[in-house]
């Protein structure tokens, strides 16, 4: 897939699956991510490990139903909002999703990541088997992660997963900043380190107050091994409406 980006700005890659969630993530890529650039929704089917038979037979069905199930987001996403039908693309892949993300022939460009786990994180995170822990650890590109929904109230919590060691993008510090603005939302911004020794740059500290001085910006800390069981530990059972992750 060649992805092609608009004034420099990202493409927007939704990372569906077979529930409601894909809409969430979808509408709130919508509103707030998209200017004028690509949309690709992607979904990824596995065969069950139950014979070699039985997987030739589940794989067809699989597929076919993948590929219903992305036409009919695809026009609901047409109808509820003002983009050109070529600007939307479809993409049905076999294989674990993490995979498919890190397969450069297939996902290729610059990206904003979407996804709506459609539950609590923690039992989101169980539920797929590690595959959200391998994106939230993995991901090479930012990533926007809804918990739940992202539609109506104002004054959403908003959490971004930052880099120690490094600077967030300005593009990505330029889309956060809109969120808080059209919600009316405070920020917290949450730096998970590996070992006790690590310290956050101060250069990076800095770079965030400076940046969103306008927004009321809570920092932490936590030590953790990785940022999702840094972001479990964190949010001990509290949610939040979206969380924001960039690895590079």
């Amino acid at each position: 897939m060649s992805v092609r980006t608009i004034n420099n700005q990202p493409s927007i890659l939704i990372l569906a699956d077979f529930s409601d969630g894909s809409w969430h993530a979808t509408s709130f890529a919508m509103k707030f991510l998209y200017k004028e650039s690509p949309v690709t929704i992607l979904q990824t089917y596995q065969n069950p490990g139950w014979g070699h038979l039985m997987m030739r037979k589940l794989s067809h069905h699989l597929k076919k139903i993948t590929r219903n199930e992305l036409r009919a987001l695809k026009n609901r996403l047409l109808k509820h909002f003002s983009i050109e039908k070529q600007k939307v693309n479809t993409l049905s892949v076999e294989g674990e999703l993490n995979s498919v993300l890190n397969f450069k022939p297939i996902i290729n460009g610059q990206h904003n990541l979407v996804l709506s786990t459609h539950n609590s994180f923690e039992d989101s995170c169980k539920r797929q088997n590690g595959c959200l822990e391998k994106i939230i650890d993995t991901a090479q590109h930012p990533l926007f992660i809804l918990p739940e929904t992202f539609e109506g109230e104002t004054s959403k919590k908003i959490l971004v997963v930052a880099n120690p060691d490094k600077n967030p993008s300005e593009q990505l510090c330029s889309q956060v900043l809109e969120i808080c603005r059209r919600t009316q939302s405070n920020l917290e911004i949450l730096f998970v380190l590996k070992t006790e020794n690590q310290n956050i740059n101060a250069h990076v500290k800095s770079y965030f107050h400076e940046y969103f001085d306008e927004i009321d910006t809570r920092v932490s800390t936590i030590q953790q091994k990785t940022k999702c069981k840094g972001i479990n530990t964190y949010l001990n059972h509290t949610s939040r409406d979206l969380i924001v992750i960039e690895n590079d």
